[in-house]
């Protein structure tokens, strides 16, 4: 049950009008969201129930081990057995079939590998996953106490608006939410309209034409494209990709503002950034948080000598690849993000004046972040190393590209570009529309989308 179907449509309309109409009553209105995230979960594979209960259940349980343990070391094993067991379920559905086929491929090992997983990755997993180890990490830290009771827990584990592909969102943003009596708000219901009609649409008018009309053809043939025809490839699968989990985090966020709840933003005008660091500090916010507070930091973070703070950078930036998929292609990625970070720092020396005034500097700095931001990215793209190769290398003389493509690249870059100053007036008249007129709107739009909609294309993040 995709976010930008019919399905999901009439399933939010149901779950919203119920909730809504049992709120004042605590035990009824958590029940509820808790069945409705099962019922959405198990639209997938309903044998993927049985891991997230099984991660609810773990986590739970180690929660209050941590918790009660009267010594540290009993603290420590129950943060062990969280961290043991949710990365051994990880670990078994989403990287022992990369080591079967590295091992394969590298020796020539074919006996005795029957018992890896070479299915499909479970849709989520390595969100919650993520989700669920900072709620016993915070526990052992002594930030954060348990659950009140495994209901709640499990809600907060499964909650259906980013149960799928965020944001990651943590206990102690979440469990606090649900303490309190939801009151229904005309403010809110706007703005998680706005949020879904504006997901909808990078979705499906931006991110699936840019990649259907331009990515796609280059990406399948690169032999047959100009150079030319490459560079807005690669410029297009940038803006698909931030379309595309963008738009799937706006709708996220407006069906929960919906149901009267708030999880984080995940992006921030990341191509606007001037630097490396800087745009994973806007790009997929809650996941370059999560892995800030509970690896790099840990690690050392920018504490000691450059070579343990580069150390630091690069390992983080693998640990962020490896979380995104198991190939040599993502261990690739992670290794040129991470250098890229060190060599931000080097050069930190030299900011003082190479390049002549502020205003040069800043748009040389955000022409070069830009361009290696975008020329990575094809990492991400790239099914095999053939074809990444084939991508910078392989050329040919056909420049076929559609208007529709170009449309929706211009529309998406112009959107992207456009200062607050500009966009937030917009954005607060529409949301100031009277109730019937906004419906009006919403329900064009969406049946704008739904008629344009060529292909039921999966979220890109769904496949991590």
């Amino acid at each position: 049950m995709t976010f930008h179907s019919l399905n999901y449509a009439f399933f939010l309309v149901i779950v919203v009008a119920a909730f809504w109409a049992v709120a004042p009553w605590r035990l009824v209105r958590l029940p509820l969201l808790l069945v409705a995230s099962y019922f959405f979960y198990s639209r997938w594979e309903f044998w993927f129930l049985g891991l997230i209960v099984f991660s609810t259940f773990l986590d739970y349980g180690c929660g209050q081990w941590i918790h009660t343990a009267k010594t540290k070391r009993g603290r420590k094993l129950g943060l062990l057995a969280s961290l043991g067991g949710n990365l051994a379920v990880l670990g078994y559905f989403k990287y022992t079939g990369w080591a079967a086929d590295s091992l394969r491929a590298l020796f020539g090992v074919s006996e005795g590998l029957d018992w890896v997983w070479e299915g499909v990755v479970p849709v989520g997993i390595s969100f919650y996953t993520f989700q669920t180890l900072s709620y016993t990490i915070d526990i052992y830290r002594g930030v954060l106490k348990p659950a009140r009771n495994f209901g709640e827990f499990a809600l907060f584990v499964s909650f259906f608006p980013q149960l799928v592909a965020g944001p990651i969102v943590r206990a102690r943003d979440f469990l606090p939410q649900l303490e309190l009596l939801p009151r229904f708000n005309r403010e809110r219901l706007h703005d998680g309209l706005w949020r879904i009609g504006q997901g909808l649409v990078k979705k499906i008018l931006l991110a699936d034409v840019i990649g259907l009309y331009l990515v796609d053809p280059v990406y399948a043939a690169p032999e047959q494209y100009t150079p030319l025809m490459h560079l807005l490839a690669l410029y297009g699968f940038a803006f698909q990709i931030y379309g595309d989990f963008s738009g799937y985090s706006d709708i996220a966020i407006g069906s929960a503002r919906i149901l009267g709840f708030d999880i984080p933003e995940n992006f921030l005008a990341p191509f606007q950034s001037r630097s490396v660091r800087e745009f994973w500090r806007r790009w997929h916010v809650s996941l370059s948080f999560w892995v800030r507070d509970y690896v790099y930091i840990p690690m050392g973070g920018s504490r000691g000598s450059e070579w343990k703070v580069s150390r630091n950078l690069v390992l983080t930036m693998l640990i962020i690849a490896l979380w995104h998929g198991a190939s040599v292609i993502w261990v690739l990625y992670g290794l040129l993000q991470g250098g890229a970070m060190v060599l931000e720092r080097r050069l930190e020396a030299y900011r003082g004046g190479p390049f002549g005034t502020t205003k040069i500097r800043r748009a040389i700095s955000w022409l070069v972040a830009w361009h290696f931001v975008a020329f990575t990215l094809a990492f991400v793209r790239a099914d095999s190393l053939d074809q990444l190769v084939g991508v910078f290398v392989r050329f040919g003389d056909t420049f076929a590209v559609s208007p529709w493509a170009l449309t929706a690249l211009a529309f998406a870059a112009a959107t992207h570009y456009l200062p607050q100053s500009i966009e937030t007036p917009i954005v607060r008249g529409l949301k100031a529309l009277p109730t019937p007129v906004a419906a009006l709107l919403f329900g064009t739009a969406c049946g704008s989308v739904a008629f344009a909609l060529a292909r039921d294309t999966p979220f890109i993040y769904f496949q991590f």
